[in-house]
């Protein structure tokens, strides 16, 4: 019997559950879970801007720029709305150089950025990350402060375990 060859994809890649800060540190074409809080929806883009205020130290705000034209039709009109917490399982695509838009909301405050990503006034600079949607779906009454203590300790577990030390 002839053995596949490695380098083969027996089926789809495993899914890194990862909090939205994380995204910049994503290789293109990973497959992320997180979640993120819906700021706006762009209807002729098909593109939702999510962020979660959950930043640890040295770490830049994200905005996860999530494509969801492709699950459009299966979308609830709810999950798509300012203020909505979601689910999103989908694919890095990247991480975008210099912001799209003059003025961003970023956790409440508002950051002016030039062409090449640099803040113009004080403020912090923003990390954006685009993702392709294959799956969106609500939150509902999630406890955030209960669902970032629990992510940590799972990411400090898996990073013991990658490292040796369980």
């Amino acid at each position: 019997m002839e053995r596949p060859h490695p380098s083969m994809n027996n089926g789809p890649l495993p899914t890194r559950l990862v909090f939205l800060s994380d995204l910049p540190t994503q290789a293109h074409g990973n497959k992320v879970r997180f979640l993120g809080c819906v700021m706006q929806y762009t209807v002729s883009t098909g593109v939702l801007e999510l962020q979660h205020a959950y930043q640890p130290p040295l770490k830049i705000p994200t905005v996860a720029l999530v494509d969801v034209n492709v699950i459009l039709e299966s979308l609830r009109r709810e999950d798509m709305q300012v203020g909505a917490w979601v689910n999103v399982m989908g694919y890095v695509e990247g991480v975008l150089k210099d912001g799209k838009k003059e003025n961003r909301q970023v956790q409440g405050k508002t950051v002016s950025v030039k062409g090449n990503g640099d803040s113009v006034r004080e403020g912090p600079r923003v990390a954006m990350v685009r993702v392709q949607a294959v799956m969106l779906w609500s939150a509902g009454g999630v406890k955030i402060g209960e669902y970032e203590r629990t992510l940590e300790e799972k990411l400090k577990l898996e990073k013991r375990s990658r490292e040796g030390g369980a």
